[in-house]
């Protein structure tokens, strides 16, 4: 019950911050042309939320970043609740690429335009592949984006195949991919529940890996390495989740 209670809770204070701040924010940005206008007060807005329900985000490796280098972020994908967090405990103001229906929404949809999220229609494949076009366009003139190579959340923690979107971006861009280990996320926010358990997520950003050389032809070695690097940090119960199913499809083929 009182998981429940935190989940309404979190998510009731952050879009009612969204709802009252929103328009003024949107109209900061707008006046300005600066887009901390908005990530400032939301990172506020995440930070006090996450205090308020017992969450706590522990980041390591923000020393291997280049400040003026665009970047493809690559994390695996455990939880609703990674996506303020990235946008507030990476030091730098990423993009997204993010279903298109999440833009209808007043205030919301047009605060996120302005912060780089491009939408994507994801029953339209040659749109989908329009909107990566745009992303990679914006990686070319300096914005970085977190792309998830999973496509979609873990449900226990252990890592799914890899997609090879975000890699063919970093690629055509020119930019490196910066694997990211989100270890601890499940168990606060679980997929497909609407609650809230208080503990700590870890955040961990390995060294950028160039894609000098990397081509259509190669890229699966690209996506290996940082698959790698993403399993090493992950705790060893979620390790251990993974061995166990993989082993389990060995015996059951």
């Amino acid at each position: 019950m009182l998981a429940k209670l935190r989940g309404l809770f979190l998510v009731t204070f952050w879009f009612t911050a969204i709802a009252l701040g929103g328009p003024f924010l949107i109209l900061a940005c707008y006046l300005t042309k600066n887009e901390n206008a908005i990530f400032a007060p939301v990172r506020l807005f995440v930070k006090i939320g996450l205090a308020l329900v017992g969450v706590r985000v522990e980041v390591k490796g923000l020393e291997h970043l280049d400040a003026q280098q665009a970047y493809i972020f690559a994390p695996n994908h455990q939880s609703f609740i990674e996506v303020p967090l990235f946008l507030t405990y990476l030091g730098r103001n990423p993009g997204y690429l993010a279903k298109k229906e999440v833009f209808k929404y007043p205030v919301f949809g047009p605060g996120i335009r302005m912060m780089g999220v491009i939408p994507v229609d994801r029953s339209n494949s040659v749109l989908a592949v329009e909107s990566a076009k745009r992303a990679t366009e914006k990686l070319r003139r300096g914005k970085s984006y977190m792309v998830y190579p999973e496509g979609t959340r873990s449900k226990d923690g252990q890592l799914l195949p890899f997609k090879k979107g975000a890699f063919m971006m970093a690629i055509e861009a020119g930019v490196p991919v910066v694997p990211v280990t989100v270890s601890g996320a499940t168990k606060i926010m679980p997929k497909g529940a609407f609650k809230v358990f208080p503990s700590t997520v870890h955040i961990i950003i390995h060294e950028p890996l160039s894609t000098t050389g990397y081509a259509r032809d190669n890229v699966n070695e690209l996506m290996q390495r940082t698959r790698e690097k993403i399993y090493s940090a992950l705790s060893d119960e979620e390790r251990a989740t993974r061995d166990a199913n993989q082993k389990g499809a060995m015996t059951n083929a």
